[in-house]
């Protein structure tokens, strides 16, 4: 059972992320997902973040179905392969996960996956917004630390430090955009508020 949980708590954010997008797009007429396929840096971006997503689906799935030929082939991390690690390790997934969703669900209207050619929606500043400028991305690395935690291998934790790369870039990219549509009003939001928490 243990073995499944991980992909279990993956697939529930993915789920609840695909009900948003077909809620979204149903609401607007538009997809709420703007990611990218050029050649510039924003395209990179996207699609670094599609391979992450994928990789780690299919390495839960993967350690779901065949636990014990995952961890002969891949091995585990002797130092963090513990029980209670594990519990930790879901705990984290289950919180980062679910601070996911809700920061996702907060954003209402606003809410989209990449970077929008033209900013049509307002600046979220309250709620979760008030405490984080990326409560969406805090609550994705809590739940990738959480992964590197419950299934510890190489694997988790280079997808977890290719994600936390790709995150933090994202963010700066997004800034760029948010304070080219917003002017003063993102850049004091910014003073205010923390980048992460």
């Amino acid at each position: 059972m243990l073995t499944t949980l991980p992909a279990i708590l993956m697939l529930i954010v993915g789920l609840s992320t695909l009900v948003l997008a077909a809620l979204r797009r149903r609401q607007s007429g538009r997809s709420p997902v703007v990611l990218t396929y050029g050649d510039d840096a924003e395209g990179f971006a996207g699609r670094l973040f599609r391979v992450i997503v994928a990789a780690l689906v299919v390495h839960l799935l993967a350690i779901a179905g065949f636990p014990e030929a995952v961890s002969a082939s891949l091995g585990r991390i002797p130092v963090l392969d513990a029980p209670l690690i594990a519990a930790i390790g879901l705990a984290l997934m289950a919180l980062g996960g679910g601070l996911t969703m809700l920061s996702q669900w907060a954003m209402r209207h606003s809410w989209k996956i990449g970077i929008p050619e033209e900013q049509d929606a307002p600046l979220v500043t309250s709620g979760l917004y008030a405490f984080s400028r990326n409560p969406i991305y805090v609550g994705m690395v809590t739940a990738l630390i959480g992964t590197v935690l419950a299934v510890p291998n190489v694997v988790s934790v280079a997808l977890a430090l290719s994600a936390w790369i790709s995150i933090s870039y994202q963010i700066r990219m997004e800034e760029a955009h948010l304070a080219r549509a917003f002017g003063e009003a993102y850049i004091a939001y910014c003073k205010r508020v923390r980048r992460w928490i």
